[in-house]
């Protein structure tokens, strides 16, 4: 026997489609479906609220990949899957700002700025004799040059004196992207419900029948699953795994001498100037790959004091720095970098795995994986 309601359970009705994830992959797949099918019943279900696995907790860095991550992927996989990967990612930007505007999500078009401490001297070396082979690759992608010497002395950091820009690259707010993101599903008719954990499913010829922690028994004709780093809870054997993100934002410092986003650290690092007065930081999962596979939302001691340490003896050497702001977002990884898109049965789709890139690939998953529908269904 049930705690749930009579009213509820008759209320709730049956959807022809089911979203699972609120995020940024999930509202734009779930508007996209929308505007297809077009009579359909189109409803998202989250157990979070306002996108809070990584939609919401991201550092909002429009980028694609700085050059030392670029080497890596190259050496990981091969130069046509690394040019493959950033060309999702730089055409997942174009999208989002071609849908909603650059002043609707706050972009900034200030550039990406790989910085490379003394100890990273080797590394910037690596990185530099292999700018031209990089842009000659990735010139197919759009046309012009994706890295750049550039001289970092104004900025007063303690690093190297020259750095590599991303020309293309910049941040937004990631408050204004997930509101345009939510208010155009809702605007288009699809329903959202948070709070509302799927435990499991049941799939039969005609219909799935999601079951709810509330008890609450949801059917639908077809399901998508956007759920990203927390995929694994609802299909245990996806090759996904949960990725936790630190994110860190100074209380006031002042004018600062620098604005714009930087990587280092082969991008494990990340910081950002943010309201021209406060420092972002995030990042440096490559301390304890291991502890950070993990759902669980928390701030560790670990990584604030070395985040910390990194604002005071690289970024602004000689402050005190104290945070105001401390959170962890959820990402969805794996060795393999490149989202999943397709069918998982008759009526279960997937559009999971953003690898940490959510916020570039977000609109051109949501495309793609309409395509697949489409294709498959005979729109």
């Amino acid at each position: 026997m049930t705690t749930i309601s009579y009213w509820e359970q008759q209320g709730f009705g049956r959807a022809d489609w089911v979203v699972i994830g609120a995020g940024l992959v999930g509202l734009q797949s779930a508007r996209r479906i929308k505007e297809i099918f077009s009579d359909a019943r189109v409803v998202v279900l989250d157990q979070h609220a306002l996108g809070n696995a990584a939609s919401l907790r991201n550092a909002g860095f429009a980028c694609f990949g700085s050059a030392g991550e670029m080497l890596d992927e190259i050496e990981r996989t091969s130069e046509s899957d690394a040019v493959g990967l950033y060309e999702k990612r730089y055409l997942g930007i174009q999208k989002l700002l071609g849908r909603y505007g650059a002043a609707r999500i706050g972009f900034q078009a200030t550039g990406g700025t790989e910085v490379f401490s003394d100890c990273d001297a080797e590394e910037a070396v690596r990185v530099f004799d292999h700018l031209n082979g990089l842009n000659a690759m990735l010139r197919a992608v759009h046309g012009k040059e994706s890295f750049e010497l550039c001289d970092t002395s104004a900025a007063g950091m303690n690093v190297l004196k020259t750095g590599v820009l991303s020309p293309l690259e910049g941040g937004l707010q990631s408050h204004l992207l997930y509101k345009a993101v939510r208010e155009d599903a809702l605007h288009a008719g699809v329903e959202i419900y948070e709070g509302m954990r799927v435990l499991h499913w049941e799939e039969s010829s005609d219909a799935i029948r999601l079951h709810m922690a509330s008890g609450l028994v949801v059917e639908c004709s077809r399901l998508l699953i956007c759920t990203n780093g927390f995929s694994k809870r609802l299909i245990p054997d996806l090759p996904v795994s949960p990725a936790r993100g630190q994110v860190f934002v100074t209380k006031s410092l002042g004018v600062l001498p620098f604005e714009g986003i930087f990587h280092a650290d082969k991008g494990y690092i990340y910081f950002r100037e943010l309201g021209g007065d406060r420092i972002l930081i995030g990042g440096g999962r490559n301390l304890d790959f291991a502890g950070e596979e993990t759902m669980e939302m928390e701030v560790t001691h670990q990584f604030r004091d070395y985040l910390k340490s990194y604002l005071e003896s690289v970024v602004l050497p000689g402050r005190v720095i104290e945070f105001d702001y401390e959170w962890s977002g959820v990402m969805g990884m794996n060795e393999n970098r490149n989202p999943i898109i397709g069918w998982h049965s008759d009526r279960v789709c997937l559009a999971v795995r953003m690898g940490g890139m959510g916020v570039a690939l977000s609109s051109w998953v949501a495309d793609k994986v309409i395509a697949v529908i489409e294709k498959d269904l005979g729109v």
